[in-house]
């Protein structure tokens, strides 16, 4: 009888490492199809786009980009809302820091993955080497679920190991 339970206990735990692997690996392709998203929206400057006149520049970011105000009921569990006038300016800034440095490389690497796990949740880190003004630079680039999406909540632009 001990034996049985040993066996499905070796199982289980076989079975659940894997499980948490592939969940891990999931993810991870995730959140690189996020960064994707996000800086294709900071680069896109489609000036033929008739939103981008009543909705702003960066528009097309927002739902990547995790709220971090003064709502403690929203703070790291929502997306921004770029109809709110603050919100906006926190996108834009987010955009343009992104648009300045790993959306002036098309060659830009992703050199690590790694999570921590923090108060606002787990973080999904992302450490990106790219050329900015012809030095290189590192970059992590820090993600949070929310619901059954990616959100970037954080971007440290002096990154160093």
């Amino acid at each position: 009888m001990a034996s049985k339970r040993w066996i499905l206990f070796t199982v289980s735990f076989v079975l659940l490492t894997f499980a948490k692997a592939q969940n891990k690996k999931a993810d991870s392709l995730m959140i690189v199809k996020t960064l994707k998203t996000i800086l294709a929206a900071c680069k896109d400057e489609n000036t033929n786009d008739p939103k981008l006149k009543t909705e702003g520049r960066f528009y097309k970011a927002a739902p990547y980009i995790v709220y971090r105000g003064n709502d403690k009921k929203r703070a790291w569990k929502d997306f921004v809302n770029y109809a709110d006038k603050d919100e906006k300016d926190e996108t834009d800034g987010i955009c343009k820091r992104i648009s300045r440095t790993i959306a002036t490389d098309d060659n830009y690497k992703i050199i690590k993955y790694f999570t921590e796990k923090e108060s606002e949740g787990v973080w999904n880190v992302l450490v990106v080497s790219c050329k900015v003004d012809g030095a290189e630079k590192k970059l992590a680039m820090a993600f949070l679920k929310i619901g059954n999406k990616f959100g970037l909540g954080d971007i440290d632009q002096n990154y160093s190991e």
